[in-house]
């Protein structure tokens, strides 16, 4: 019982990827029932060491380096305590230097991190281009993934079991003796019988005999039982990369009933697509076929267009069928954004199959995302559904489907899945629309659900979140401390040269002799408008930073910092530039005074005589100077 909706069908229809078949963005978000913060790493970014984006060319590894040096260098230092501080961060910063300036050191950092310094790498001829270098690196990285999830999940495992509780909702007055069947319940509750299961059982494996490569194989088992009965079979796949544009996968059964499948992805560009799905059930008739083509209309949008030719005949091949499946087309538009919203609307025209089907999805509460879905045709009876799903665990999703049809039945659909193990279970509410099924399945379980995310989930996410950030102070008490000793040191040792960078910036604010030419006059005056100058900069927990300034913490522990000093010190030719992606207390003078937390830093500073503020996230980059970071009664 796959997911309803067309946005459910618009993703089935591509060839199932290396890792596995694609499925639309989920929310980003902590799991609902745990709350998880990762473990501090000790290791210090190098790019944020030297304020450096991931892109930097070499010319400005360069000239960072240069500027970092004339502070930073031991023998420039007036004493013998600041030339024994210098020392120890001139190494890190000379580290830093040496692996970003070496293309195969660099590339190797950029794919592996610290660990990937530490080995030894078999290069290989010395005559390797970059981009071979890099092919190679890319191929090591993925055997060590691939080798890693092998060890975790081997084989995916799918079970269906349907679940009829249709009599656990009938009135008394169904009974022809009422009173002989109890009614309280439990007694309906044992009413639920089981119906159908299907269980899939398969492993994927690459093939890299014979020097084939992108080259999978999957074998699948499936069973279906109902009443007693049921039977069985065995599917194999070949799923093979011919390039980074193009997927294929061909399917094919090995017993009664004999079906073959034949999938394909072809990406013309980074805005156009073209998916196939060829299925052959039985060699009296030609195979159906169905084809999409897409295109980006928008950033987040994508128009398609798909035809299903249904059952026909080539001459005397598939003539004399007595199966018809009437031909389709199919134009939609849907729109996915990275936060777990979107909706799909899809048309179709047909001769038996025309209808028009919508679903649109938002994220609720606990980072679920839920989505609402309506479909009408002339054939069928107008259906709706609700589907809500998330991360309950760091390794386990679960959601709720419920579909009603009028006219039809009310199924709730209950699915879990765990690193590839999924088990669904499809509960069959009521045989047509009941007003006291639908209330108990929607109101009463989104109630439900708001009530403990709001009393009992929320609070002990919040309560295990404190624990785990205690737990992390503690464990890396020392290492904050020193981390502290080392920037307060950086800033000592930065003052001299940050005062004399700063003292030129306000010099451009200065006097300039009469004598001068106009022109001279003119030009000098520009400079006096180009200075920028930090009038201060704080570092800390974000929830300390209000509009109207910094909120003062309860606890005793610091968690706002000072980092002027640090922040003037990147200003270069009157602008300041922090790229993103990284923490900034990797930034030389900055420390983490609030492990486990998130972060902002905020930045107030004088240019061309006005004031103004900016505060950013911490992984968030920062310019200045800028417009819109004027304050409105500077």
């Amino acid at each position: 019982m796959d997911d309803p909706g067309p946005s459910s069908n618009y993703y089935r229809s591509f060839a199932a990827t290396a890792d596995g078949p694609i499925h639309p963005p989920s929310p980003p978000h902590s799991p609902l029932l745990s709350s998880t913060v990762p473990d501090h790493v000790h290791h210090t970014d190098l790019y944020a060491l030297l304020n450096l984006s991931k892109d930097a060319s070499e010319s400005q590894i360069r000239e960072r380096y240069r500027s970092l040096a004339t502070t930073f260098h031991p023998d420039r230092q007036r004493n013998d305590h600041d030339r024994y501080i210098a020392h120890s961060r001139f190494t890190e910063i000379q580290r830093a230097y040496e692996v970003l300036i070496d293309e195969n050191k660099r590339m190797i950092y950029d794919l592996f991190g610290e660990e990937g310094l530490k080995t030894s790498w078999e290069l290989g001829p010395k005559n390797k281009s970059k981009d071979e270098l890099r092919s190679y690196f890319i191929n090591k990285e993925y055997e060590r993934r691939s080798m890693e999830a092998e060890a975790l999940v081997k084989t995916k495992s799918d079970i269906e079991l349907v679940l009829d509780a249709r009599a656990v909702f009938l009135p008394k007055s169904f009974f022809k003796d009422p009173n002989v069947i109890p009614h309280d319940p439990i007694s309906r509750i044992r009413r639920i019988r089981p119906g159908r299961s299907v269980m899939k059982h398969s492993f994927e494996t690459p093939i890299t005999a014979f020097g084939f490569k992108n080259v999978q194989c999957m074998i699948e088992g499936q069973s279906l039982s109902r009443n007693g009965k049921g039977g069985s079979n065995v599917l194999g796949t070949i799923k093979y990369q011919f390039s980074p544009k193009l997927w294929m996968e061909f399917s094919t059964s090995a017993l009664q009933p004999r079906v073959g499948r034949f999938k394909g992805t072809w990406t013309v560009d980074e805005d156009q697509y073209i998916t196939w799905n060829l299925v052959q059930q039985t060699l009296g008739n030609p195979p159906q076929v169905g084809v999409t083509y897409g295109r980006r209309l928008y950033a987040d949008s994508t128009g398609f267009i798909s035809y299903e030719s249904g059952s026909y005949a080539i001459g005397p091949w598939g003539s004399e069928s007595p199966i018809s499946i009437p031909s389709s087309l199919s134009v939609g538009v849907t729109t996915t954004r990275r936060d777990g919203a979107g909706w799909t609307v899809q048309t179709t025209a047909g001769l038996g199959a025309s209808r028009l089907a919508a679903d649109w999805s938002t994220k609720i509460p606990g980072g679920l995302r839920l989505k609402f879905g309506a479909e009408v045709g002339l054939g069928s009876s107008p259906t709706l559904f609700i589907n809500a799903d998330g991360k309950l665990t760091e390794n386990v999703r679960g959601g709720v489907l419920l579909q009603c049809e009028v006219g039809g039945g009310v199924i709730m659909k209950f699915k879990f899945n765990r690193l590839g193990q999924r088990l669904s279970i499809p509960v069959l509410l009521s045989e047509r629309l009941s007003p006291t099924v639908i209330f108990c399945s929607t109101v009463i379980p989104a109630v439900t659900y708001l009530g403990a995310y709001r009393y009992v989930i929320l609070p002990r996410k919040k309560r295990r979140l404190k624990e785990r950030i205690t737990e992390l102070r503690e464990e890396n008490k020392e290492f904050i401390v020193q981390k502290k000793a080392e920037a307060l040191d950086a800033v000592h040792l930065m003052e001299r040269e940050v005062e004399k960078r700063a003292k030129m910036e306000r010099d451009r604010n200065g006097k300039f002799p009469l004598s001068c030419s106009i022109v001279v006059a003119f030009a000098k005056y520009l400079l006096i408008l180009s200075g920028l100058i930090i009038v201060s900069a704080q570092y800390g927990v974000s929830s300390s930073f209000t509009p109207r300034g910094i909120k003062g913490s309860e606890k005793d522990e610091e968690e706002i910092v000072d980092v002027t000093v640090p922040v003037q010190a990147l200003v270069q030719d009157g602008k300041l530039y922090i790229p993103g992606g990284k923490g900034k207390f990797n930034i030389i003078g900055f420390w983490d005074p609030c492990i486990g937390e998130n972060k902002s830093l905020r930045v107030r500073y004088l240019f061309r005589g006005k004031l103004h503020e900016v505060t950013v996230d911490d992984t968030a980059s920062l310019r200045a100077p800028i417009k819109a970071h004027a304050l409105d009664d500077a």
